[in-house]
């Protein structure tokens, strides 16, 4: 019986110590211990997050968290990539830990996630023409005419927001791809697109410029890229803004954002 016993107490030690492991313990060379933190990102917003010619996650917001990680040894981040709509179906599901898609702040997201309180690049929004055209400067200009936004986006959410107020006066064109919706508004197919100045600058470098900001327009949204976390995860939320802040003070977010971007797009104007 003793021997069956102490047979039993092993059996469950041993279980205990799957269960913890199986919770995101992991144990390095040295013998202490690491968590392992699961990364959301998405897989086809270049040059932010995206999959490389290697199907390896790659972008800025990538390159961001693995110098995070760096500087966070009690961590182990291993990165999962989806449509850039699944990413917080996944931070609901609590199959990710920390969502990377250069998000904005706005009161939706805000009930529901756990924002950073340190953003990583500036990401205000201004309302982008094709060139040479000067009849839109506001959100009122583009009554009865139209604008391309992203589902999900923030994009989406302001202008449905605006529409509740002002009984659907603009024409919402949904879309996900980005040549797709820049050709769209260099042929007068659509009038307008909302973008962050570096959106605006990789398109144009990339599709032809032929946009620009709308003539004398103000930022129709002011906010920066935060990363998100689920609202019980307080924990990880400082300890990946303790090493933000220590980027930005020692001039690493600006020179990737300037290795990955072109320029330094970390602070608002």
């Amino acid at each position: 019986m003793k021997k069956l016993k102490f047979i039993k107490i092993i059996t469950g030690i041993i279980v205990a110590g799957a269960l913890l492991t199986g919770c995101g313990a992991t144990t390095d060379s040295s013998g202490s211990n690491v968590k392992k933190i699961i990364v959301g990102t998405g897989n086809a917003y270049k040059p932010y997050c995206y999959l490389d010619d290697q199907n390896n996650p790659a972008g800025f917001d990538v390159e961001v968290l693995k110098e995070v990680n760096k500087r966070l040894p009690q961590y182990q981040f291993e990165y999962q990539t989806s449509e850039f709509k699944n990413v917080l179906l996944s931070l609901d599901a609590k199959k990710i830990d920390i969502a990377a898609h250069e998000y904005e702040k706005n009161p939706e997201r805000e009930e529901k996630y756990l924002y950073g309180k340190e953003g990583y690049a500036d990401y205000s929004l201004k309302i982008v023409v094709k060139k040479g055209r000067t009849d839109i400067k506001t959100l009122d200009d583009l009554k009865g005419k139209s604008i391309t936004v992203s589902q999900g986006g923030n994009s989406a959410y302001i202008m449905e927001q605006y529409n509740k107020k002002n009984n659907n006066a603009v024409n919402l064109v949904y879309g996900s791809d980005d040549a797709v919706q820049y050709n769209d508004v260099a042929s007068g197919k659509v009038d307008a697109i909302l973008l962050t100045k570096s959106d605006l600058n990789l398109r144009n470098q990339a599709y032809g410029d032929k946009l620009e900001f709308a003539k004398d327009s103000q930022p129709v949204s002011v906010s920066y890229a935060y990363f998100l976390f689920d609202k019980d995860n307080t924990q990880l939320q400082e300890d990946v803004d303790s090493a933000l802040k220590s980027m930005k003070e020692d001039g690493t977010i600006s020179k990737l954002s300037k290795e990955i971007l072109g320029d330094d797009y970390t602070k608002g104007e």
